[in-house]
């Protein structure tokens, strides 16, 4: 531990303040009435004046850890907050699971101090044990056991300030895609046992679409989390194919059997035909819908409201493609929409994203992910730790996961969950502990949908609540292509944790 003690401009002791020496006597009575007036003054003090002093002496400036690898690598990086108010010292990101805490040596800067004083538990025993560390700078501190106390000491020994030293280290894995199984429920359906559903994203509310063989039913909530859905049943068009409903801003559409498109504003009660045909619908791009259609000529890239009629690229899928993902970034000039995966049109599967941004088509991806279709693509965050300071990052990411493929033993649903933290440019593999959990049922076909839920805190101060992203999967099919009658929530594990700020 090494100690800074600044005095003015200068690091050392401070001079000891000269007394001037009064050598004219005083009366008796003066010295009588001077006492009595001292004795006066004493009983109407703080019963502790060194408490109730300025803390302004007793100010903590730095606080870090020394290195030792033999701990966590760059250990001495590790950024500690300072609450000068609250007197907390604390690493808000903390270190990862198992790190041993026990044995650390420590770093303290103080603006002026003849004291510092830690108090902590001896290892391996029930007692405590207190050294000064301007005394014994490289004597280590335990902190395994929780925050432990350090009072600094003013210069001139009238204030002291304690402090509480915490060294955070995670109880569990942070960067974890959890899947909240006591979370599950069933689809939000007016309907006993559904056998299709497609849910969307519609005027910031979720909507599930589910139908089996006797009718139609759409559940809505705009708050997942609290399980509140409002279900009725529907009536759908005649022949109408429940998985290829899509939403834009200002309308919901869906396709027939015959690829008539049909429209409808009052949220799926009622559906007018638009005149036009699709063989597959992307989805919305602001107010306009985009799809494909097949004509005598070929492939065809549409739009409704109609616009110019477009060849469709040559590898760009047109059916099983992903739900189409909307975002803005800074090198972009307007918005884009993005997918993943499905069949081209000589049937062919592709792993690759493709991009429309208000007037083409095309191939974003320079790395996609293995060949599929039926891919569940959702934006999301992805977590960057920076070891030269442990300091925790939250960027923007797009997540694929899921889909069907082909093999000699037939068809095969995948389990695998990629990541692109460059809007789709380039996939990985996301980490082992971002992938499905082995209890978890492997599904096509599946949307999933993220909402923010306020989180509240066990305490009141410093934090009382945040906001935490929580990922919802709907439905989904089996290779077989049976109806996965589940709504599950994920969350990355570190959101879920109180903000220690």
């Amino acid at each position: 531990m090494q100690l800074e003690t600044v005095c003015g401009d200068r690091l050392g002791p401070c001079p000891a303040v000269s007394h001037i020496v009064m050598t004219r006597k005083l009366p008796i009575y003066f010295i009588l009435s001077l006492l009595v007036g001292c004795f006066a003054a004493s009983c109407n003090e703080d019963p502790d004046p060194v408490q109730s002093s300025s803390y302004a002496n007793c100010a903590v400036t730095s606080f870090s850890l020394a290195k030792d690898d033999s701990v966590v690598a760059a250990l001495d990086s590790v950024y500690f907050s300072i609450d000068l108010v609250g007197a907390r010292i604390f690493n808000a990101d903390s270190l990862p699971v198992g790190t041993d805490v026990s044995k650390l040596i420590i770093k303290v800067g103080t603006s002026s101090a003849s004291a510092c004083d830690i108090t902590f538990p001896i290892p391996g025993t029930k007692r405590d044990t207190t050294i000064n560390i301007i005394e014994s700078p490289n004597d280590s501190i335990n902190f395994s056991e929780g925050p432990v106390q350090m009072v600094v000491k003013s210069y001139d020994g009238q204030a002291q300030r304690a402090y509480t030293v915490s060294v955070n280290v995670h109880k569990e894995i942070p960067d974890t895609l959890l899947w909240q199984t006591a979370a599950e429920r069933s689809l939000p359906s007016a309907l006993q046992t559904p056998t299709v559903q497609k849910t969307v994203m519609y005027k910031g509310e979720a909507m599930c679409f589910t139908s089996n063989a006797s009718g139609a039913s759409v559940a809505v909530s705009a708050d997942p989390f609290a399980g509140v859905w409002d279900s009725r049943q529907v009536t759908l068009p005649s022949g109408a194919v429940t998985s290829s409903i899509e939403s834009t801003d200002d309308a919901l559409y869906i396709l027939t059997s015959r690829n008539e498109l049909y429209r409808s504003t009052d949220g799926g009660s009622t559906w007018v035909a638009t005149g036009e045909t699709m063989n597959h619908i992307y989805g919305g791009y602001g107010s306009t819908l985009l799809g494909a259609r097949r004509d005598a000529d070929g492939w065809k890239h549409v739009t409704y409201p109609a616009s110019t009629v477009k060849s469709v690229p040559r590898g760009c899928p047109v059916s099983g493609t992903s739900a189409l993902v909307n975002y803005t970034s800074k090198w972009s000039a307007s918005p884009m929409a993005i997918m993943i995966g499905g069949r081209d049109s000589d049937s062919h599967l592709t792993g690759e994203s493709w991009a429309y941004d208000g007037s083409v088509w095309g191939r974003l991806s320079t790395e996609g992910i293995d060949e599929r279709e039926g891919v569940t693509l959702f934006p999301y965050f992805a977590v960057r730790v920076d070891s030269k300071n442990w300091k925790v990052s939250e960027q923007s990411a797009l997540y694929a996961v899921g889909g069907k493929y082909v093999t000699e033993h037939g068809a095969v649903v995948s389990r695998t969950v990629y990541v692109s933290r460059d809007f789709g440019i380039t996939w990985d593999e996301a980490t082992e502990t971002m992938q499905l959990p082995v209890e978890m049922a492997a599904f096509c076909n599946a949307q999933a949908l993220v909402f923010d839920s306020t989180l509240p805190s066990r305490v009141s101060r410093p934090v009382t609540e945040w906001e935490c992203p929580y990922i919802y999967l709907f439905g989904g099919t089996s290779a077989s292509g049976t109806l996965i009658d589940k709504v599950r929530r994920g969350v990355i594990n570190r959101f879920t944790f109180k903000p220690q700020y």
